[in-house]
């Protein structure tokens, strides 16, 4: 072999050679290339993926944080209308008791003081006056109560069934002690009282009972408040 076929050969041989390398390099870039395209299709499916959801989870926690404040705010309502009709339950027992504590006493020692009088007239005026002060401590504690039920008639705007079950007992029960001061106080001013200080008895047996199924009725009544509360 001459140096010309020996040239021709190896030249055939690099060509070859090339050819391979290229072809090979073109389908390798060609593989490269997609896998590249593949990453980036992948990739951007991924960033899509994570996009959606956590669109999703913010719109989920915005929901949630709604949903926290507005349970905060009928908690809130709810215990400020809780709160306020205690606080008034409270003022009503306050001034029934001033009646009898403070009030009532000097009231009926006035009476007393004209019936024993000599004087038909004086005797008279002072059971004149005597109603007439009963009847202004009357309206005052029935105003007081009158608050009371305003504020319960609020509250059962939002009340469940036990909770309205609760107001009503309460009511019924406040309204009996008030009847029953009522009775007591013009029973005071009449002469079997005044001729006979037992007959009282029965009275104030009747009003202590009255009074012990308010305040039974008002526990019972806060129990339920404090468990609507807590289930908000």
């Amino acid at each position: 072999m001459d140096l010309a076929d020996m040239f021709t050969h190896g030249l055939a041989f690099m060509i070859g050679a090339l050819s391979l390398y290229f072809t090979a390099y073109t389908k390798a870039k060609g593989t490269n290339k997609a896998l590249k395209e593949d990453i980036q299709s992948l990739e951007k499916a991924k960033q899509e993926i994570i996009s959606k959801y956590a669109s999703e989870l913010e719109s989920v926690k915005k929901e949630h944080q709604l949903d926290i404040d507005k349970r905060k705010y009928q908690y809130e309502d709810k215990r400020m209308q809780f709160a306020k009709f205690f606080r008034l339950i409270d003022e009503f027992n306050a001034t029934c008791n001033s009646v009898f504590v403070k009030r009532f006493p000097p009231m009926h020692q006035r009476l007393l003081a004209g019936m024993l009088s000599d004087c038909v007239e004086a005797s008279n005026q002072s059971l004149l006056d005597f109603n007439a002060e009963i009847m202004q401590l009357f309206n005052e504690l029935n105003e007081d109560q009158l608050k009371v039920v305003h504020e319960s008639n609020s509250i059962r705007l939002v009340a469940t069934p036990q909770l309205d079950a609760s107001l009503d007992q309460l009511e019924l029960h406040v309204a009996s002690s008030f009847n029953d001061t009522v009775a007591m106080l013009r029973f005071m001013g009449t002469p079997e009282y005044l001729l006979d200080k037992s007959t009282i008895t029965p009275y104030q047996t009747k009003l202590t009972e009255g009074g012990n199924q308010v305040l039974s009725s008002r526990e019972a009544l806060r129990a339920q408040m404090k468990l609507e509360l807590n289930e908000i």
